[in-house]
């Protein structure tokens, strides 16, 4: 609903943050294996990334920078 068809088989929604391979992981707290997430930390809550509105403005941007690359 908030991201379109481009989440489609590229969202994983778990708390074994450990097992993500990815390219971004949102996460408020670095532990339960986010501190070795080997992607981008998006960390919730951080003055860069304060609020879903940030980071859902960052995320559609790198999604169009990646797709002038292909």
């Amino acid at each position: 609903e908030h991201y379109g068809r481009w989440t489609e088989k590229r969202l994983i929604l778990t708390h074994r943050k450990d097992l993500n391979l990815g390219s971004y992981l949102i996460d408020d707290r670095q532990t339960n294996g986010s501190e070795n997430f080997m992607g981008e930390l998006l960390q919730f809550g951080t003055e860069k990334y304060r609020d879903w509105k940030v980071i859902t403005e960052y995320l559609l941007k790198q999604v169009e920078l990646t797709s002038y690359l292909f």
